[in-house]
């Protein structure tokens, strides 16, 4: 049965290929190329040349004004790459930045992609700007930009870069036992390259092959051939041990002085091998997880559900981009605190293999409802994921998804299910994801509530229950219109335990249709305007939101974005109550007018729920986010940003929320590995405030050392003496990690 499916995906698709290349560099010797950010031309002389001969954005695949020459060469073990980007030295934007710094695509700076298997499934991208600083991401199809880039990705790499007379140089030394690959000392991979640049303060982009920017799969068009004969493959074996120790200090009471506890000792140790070119084992034993960076801290005083938050250990992030589902069924952050953890990780020519298994020490317990979630901190339990994705053509793939929770003091979550992702044509893409769960609560008092769900106590109390989740979309991307069909279901029932969903019990359809032209103008470079609308269906077939928005996008002068949408929500239910004419104006502005300043602005004014309230009210709703980045020069860079969010009552000067999280950086970048920063936030909705300072040195993604510490005031003293500067709590904190290859 499975076979005559294949067969009939197969034979449904058409093949869209786009026009290709052919580049054979020549072979050198080790050490012929040294990485300075100086193209010597003795150094280069037996180079292959590459032009980038295509401006595709906002020109649509015109000549560029701007010239760009890239260099290719290789040895045994690595393949060298140099840039020359011509242009004037006071048109240059650039900063020296740290590692994965998102702040480079605010400069001038370089890109290579690789699709190392040439299946479209992902692009490897590594990028550097004038300066030598480094970000690598994994691209994947998405519909934007935020679920496209996984810039958790890292490719341990070598670059260097000079600005010269005529514009900078940049020099890429990338290991190949750094990119994963097919096995085989001949290679064929699709790549391209590219240069992100600003004229006249316009941001330009250009490439060395044709785009399509209309095409729903954009991963699809790095397929220039690079043909590599004769390499040596070597397989890893990396150990990667760590040592930390913090000391905490506390207030008893307002006056006391702080009290130190001992200083608390940490040591763990990671483990990676190369099983095979395709194949990598991680395991991992007491890991330390705790961040070099604070989380910024998110408004949730009227949200009636968890907020999810941004996955940042590098573990957790090392080949996930293959279980990221649009129905929340795998969430990296359920798993809290893990004591030991592997992972196996396996791609071949025509299929992927993950599998992770974990003993996590403080289980995250969450139950979604049809208006709110429920959250506990739960013990200790077993996880496992298992995800295989099958490739039937270059424009089909099918996966599987299996993840497992078992509770020590009893009780499970299973959850199975199916994806797909079909390119109908070259405009049309069909995605689904079908998933079943099969649950046994444990006994446990982790969450206290009276609620119930379709007759199920939240509390838990050994009850069985399973649910289903179904999505789907169909996605059109035209010149002229772009346009998707969703539609989403969750049971009741539906639970994901190694997963985060928040929601259930709804039968939920989106239609989304735009208009967009680019007229390639200084004061217009883009134009969209189109409307999406929503309906909501539950279980029992009860009308929950009937919801139409307006939307219109432009891109204009000083490097601007401006979306502006009209939230018109018709009709809401919500805990069993009737809302109607809730209407809300949303703005979003983002904007680098130039190399030292850049803007992001968010505001929303309209009507809201207070959802947090016994008995939910509307409310005249107020929200601000303010994030500016100020760059006082190559290595100096401060941002500010204030969040504010305010409900007042329709009917008084009163307010069911009104306060404000305060935050503020300051960054000084000794080079690309070296650098000091001081992190501050208050917070007047619980009105704590926090210092952060840190010294960090990161020479590559696995190796680290900072020290720092946190200070922070505590709520419950505000009241008797508020001082912002105040210090009732301190911990200081340091980690060492370092990379051993054999």
């Amino acid at each position: 049965m499975l076979h005559r499916i294949q067969i009939f995906f197969i034979i449904l698709i058409s093949f869209y290929n786009y026009s290709q290349e052919e580049f054979i560099p020549n072979k050198i010797d080790e050490g012929q190329i040294i990485i300075d950010g100086v193209i010597s031309k003795k150094e280069w002389k037996n180079s292959i040349s590459v032009d980038l001969d295509y401006e595709v954005n906002p020109g649509n695949n015109i000549i560029p004004k701007e010239k760009t020459k890239v260099y290719v060469l290789y040895s045994n073990t690595h393949l060298y790459i140099g840039f020359h980007a011509f242009s004037k030295q006071e048109n240059i934007r650039a900063s020296v930045r740290s590692r994965d710094d998102l702040g480079m695509i605010s400069d001038d700076f370089v890109v290579i992609a690789f699709d190392t298997y040439g299946d479209s499934r992902n692009n490897y991208l590594l990028l550097s700007n004038a300066f030598g600083s480094q970000l690598d991401a994994r691209a994947i199809n998405a519909l934007t930009d935020e679920d496209r880039y996984d810039i958790n990705f890292n490719v341990d790499h070598e670059t260097s870069g000079t600005i010269v007379s005529d514009g900078y140089q940049v020099e890429f030394k990338i290991p190949f036992a750094s990119l994963p690959f097919p096995n085989g000392n001949n290679q064929e991979w699709n790549f391209n390259f590219r240069r992100n640049t600003f004229r006249e303060g316009i941001p330009i982009e250009l490439r060395s092959q044709t785009y399509d920017r209309t095409a729903p799969c954009q991963i699809c068009q790095t397929t220039d051939k690079l043909i590599l004969s004769d390499i040596k493959i070597d397989k890893r074996v990396e150990f990667l041990p760590y040592l930390a120790g913090n000391i905490t200090g506390i207030k008893s009471n307002l006056f006391d002085e702080i009290k130190y506890q001992k200083l608390q000792p940490n040591f763990g140790l990671g483990l990676n091998v190369d099983l095979n070119k395709n194949s990598t084992l991680e395991v991992t034993l007491n890991p330390d997880f705790s961040q070099v960076e604070a989380d910024v801290t998110q408004i949730d005083v009227n949200s009636a559900v968890a907020l999810e938050y941004p996955e940042r250990r590098p573990y957790f992030n090392r080949g996930t981009d293959i279980v990221k589902y649009v129905s929340g069924a795998f969430y990296s952050r359920s798993i809290n605190n893990p004591l030991i953890s592997t992972k196996l990780i396996s791609q071949g020519k025509k299929e992927r293999l993950f599998f992770l298994t974990a003993l996590d020490q403080n289980s995250i317990y969450q139950i979604a409802g049809e208006d709110r979630s429920y959250l506990g901190k739960g013990e200790e339990s077993l996880v496992n994921v298992l995800r295989y994705q099958r490739l039937l053509s270059k424009n089909t793939r099918l996966g599987f998804l299996s993840t497992n929770r078992y509770y020590t003091n009893g009780g499970y979550g299973n959850l199975f299910g199916t994806d797909g992702w079909f390119l109908l044509s070259k405009n049309l893409r069909f995605t689904y994801e079908l998933f079943l769960n099969l649950n046994k609560e444990p006994v446990a008092d982790w969450i206290e509530s009276e609620d119930s769900i379709f007759g199920r106590s939240v509390v838990l109390d050994n009850q069985n229950f399973n649910g289903k989740s179904l999505y789907f979309q169909l996605y059109r991307n035209t010149e002229k219109w772009r346009s998707y069909l969703t539609y989403r279901d969750f049971s009741p029932n539906f639970q994901a335990d190694v997963g985060f969903v928040v929601k259930n019990n709804r039968r939920w359809a989106t239609l989304y249709h735009a208009y967009q032209v680019f007229p390639n103008k200084p004061a217009l470079q883009f134009l969209s305007f189109g409307t999406k609308a929503d309906m909501v269906y539950t279980y029992e077939d009860y009308l929950k939101t009937i919801s139409v928005d307006a939307i219109l996008s432009v891109k204009t002068l000083f490097n601007t974005e401006i979306t502006y949408t009209l939230d018109f929500d018709a009709f809401k239910n919500f805990l069993g109550r009737d809302y109607r004419n809730l209407e809300s104006n949303r703005f979003v502005i983002r904007s680098s007018p130039s190399e030292s300043l850049s803007l992001n602005l968010n505001f929303t004014v309209g009507r809201e729920l207070a959802f947090n309230e016994a008995i939910p009210e509307k409310g005249k709703e107020l929200t601000i986010n303010f994030i500016p980045l100020i760059q006082l020069s190559n290595k100096l860079r401060i941002s500010p940003s204030i969040r504010y969010a305010r409900l007042k009552h329709l009917d008084s000067d009163s307010f069911y929320y009104n306060g404000s999280i305060s935050r503020f950086s300051i960054r000084y970048q000794f080079n690309n590995f070296f650098n000091i920063r001081i992190i501050s936030e208050y917070n007047t909705f619980s009105d704590r405030f926090f210092i952060q300072p840190l010294i960090q040195w990161n020479p590559n993604p696995s190796t680290v050392f900072y020290i720092g510490g946190n200070q922070n005031s505590l709520s419950e003293f505000n009241d008797d003496m508020y001082s912002l500067f105040r210090v009732d709590q301190t911990q200081l904190f340091l980690k060492f990690q370092y990379l051993l290859g054999i």
